[in-house]
């Protein structure tokens, strides 16, 4: 029966991910159209900094959070850590709002952007993305898949009615689409905390057990996420550097079309996150079907890309397609190692998945620094997909070798 639930559970996260998809990309058709070339390239860039800033932010505390609350089973304690978790994410997003205004002030030394204004009036979107960053792993720790699903879903639907309710009425720009949109991931974040009814007592003791947590594990993941996933923002900042925030718009669009593809594993890895926790190794069923559906999602990728870019997007957003058919080869192995990656976090393997997270950083850094320079996007999407290969290899390696540390332990 336990079985039958889990399973049920991935078909729903499943559909709602496949519907967040055409959601996601009608955000995104929208977005487009309403603000050209130059403004949605504005538009990512802001986004990618104030997602920069979040990643920083952190500090591995959520990510501990999110494996106590996988290995609790005291209701009433789980609900304290959530309290504590509503305090930690206040504190954290103050910290990134007053980042983001420095850059806004700094940003005109560096880039020709002249945007320092727009995100003045933006600042509060951090607070947004960490809470989203912060909220999807505590989701996944206390198992609400169902929640989860919620979340990828409503935002996007709200914006949507908004925008077209409202485009025909006011003046479109980068300031209001950011704010609104924004504002509606908020909105939703606060309720699903309000639903989850956190204790709201600060507990010294569990203070304690989470730094315990952080020290051991959720520190080392987030020192390594640092290195992985934060230095993947650098292509926005790079491009934008070396060309103009145009390109940085279509590099960024081509990443937004070919992110489906992260559905596959991710959902399963979110989904038995808390069975991973108990499991000697990811069931082979789990592995057959991420891989098969992945393959087949690719192939729809390749026979439906330049028509859907045309289509939906227009001439003028035609160079993502050729970007896009090479990023999605990052994407396929990326996804991949997520899967691994789950159920390494699972086991508490924080320090391991920091040191993966570093070669990858290192590439990230090297390649979006050095490859943008004399490459421009090319030397981005090269780094993308050597980033992500090492990626897989680094989790399949690490996966492999713990498999056969445990199995040598128990004989």
């Amino acid at each position: 029966m336990k079985i039958n639930n889990t399973w049920r559970k991935v078909i729903v996260m499943y559909g709602a991910s496949f519907l967040s998809i055409p959601l996601n990309v009608l955000v995104s058709i929208l977005n487009t159209s309403l603000l050209g070339p130059k403004l949605f390239g504005d538009f990512k860039f802001i986004e990618t900094v104030a997602r920069f800033i979040a990643s920083l932010t952190s500090v591995g505390l959520f990510i501990s959070i999110s494996r106590l609350v996988a290995i609790n089973s005291d209701d009433t304690k789980e609900k304290k850590f959530i309290g504590l978790f509503v305090y930690i994410l206040g504190g954290i997003s103050i910290v990134g709002m007053i980042i983001f205004l420095i850059f806004s002030w700094l940003e005109p030394y560096f880039f020709e952007n002249a945007l320092g204004p727009v995100i003045r009036n933006c600042l509060f979107i951090v607070m947004a993305i960490s809470a989203q960053l912060a909220i999807l792993l505590l989701l996944k720790g206390l198992h609400r898949i169902y929640e989860m699903a919620f979340l990828s879903i409503l935002p996007a639907s709200i914006y949507l009615l908004i925008i077209y309710g409202i485009k025909n009425y006011v003046d479109i720009n980068v300031t209001l689409l950011l704010s609104i949109y924004y504002s509606c991931l908020l909105l939703v974040i606060v309720f699903q905390l309000i639903r989850l009814k956190p204790i709201l007592e600060f507990s010294r003791s569990l203070y304690k057990e989470l730094l315990l947590e952080n020290k051991t594990n959720g520190k080392p993941v987030y020192i390594g996420s640092l290195a992985g996933v934060a230095t993947t923002h650098i292509a926005g900042l790079s491009i934008s550097f070396f060309m103009d925030n145009t390109q940085v718009g279509f590099y960024m669009l081509a990443l937004t079309i070919c992110n489906p593809i992260l559905v596959i594993p991710s959902v399963l890895g979110n989904t038995f996150f808390k069975q991973f926790a108990n499991m000697s190794k990811i069931p082979g069923k789990v592995f057959a079907f991420s891989l098969l559906v992945s393959l087949l999602a690719l192939v729809a990728f390749y026979l439906l890309i330049d028509w859907v870019v045309i289509f939906f997007y227009g001439e003028s957003f035609a160079p993502v397609t050729g970007m896009a058919s090479w990023l999605i080869i990052g994407f396929i192995f990326h996804g991949l190692g997520d899967l691994i990656n789950r159920f390494l976090g699972a086991k508490g393997e924080g320090v391991t998945l920091r040191n993966a997270a570093f070669f990858v950083g290192i590439v990230n850094v090297l390649g979006y620094v050095l490859l943008v320079k004399y490459f421009l996007v090319t030397g981005a999407i090269v780094t993308k997909i050597l980033a992500s290969c090492l990626y897989f290899l680094l989790m399949l390696g690490y996966y492999t070798n713990f498999i056969k540390k445990h199995k040598n332990v128990q004989e």
